[in-house]
């Protein structure tokens, strides 16, 4: 799931992939937060719990390191 602020840096980053052929051994699929719904302020506890539940990966520039529901204290809880 590519959060807001990399979308231009996710159609450059999806080429490069295509490019080297990569899509014809693994199915990469790019999603943005506007295909899954969800709002660009979202928490980033959602986003964590969302990209989890749909087994993605979260690519990323914007998230929090400070507060109980940053992503830094998510995965910190999460994978601990």
């Amino acid at each position: 799931m590519i959060d807001h602020n990399l979308n231009g840096h996710a159609i450059i980053f999806f080429g490069s992939i295509a490019n080297q052929g990569w899509l014809d051994v693994i199915p990469i699929r790019f999603v943005t937060f506007a295909q899954m719904e969800l709002p660009i302020d979202s928490d980033d506890r959602v986003v964590c719990r969302l990209a989890l539940e749909n087994q993605m990966i979260l690519l990323t520039a914007n998230r929090s390191m400070k507060g109980k529901n940053s992503l830094e204290q998510v995965m910190r809880i999460k994978y601990s």
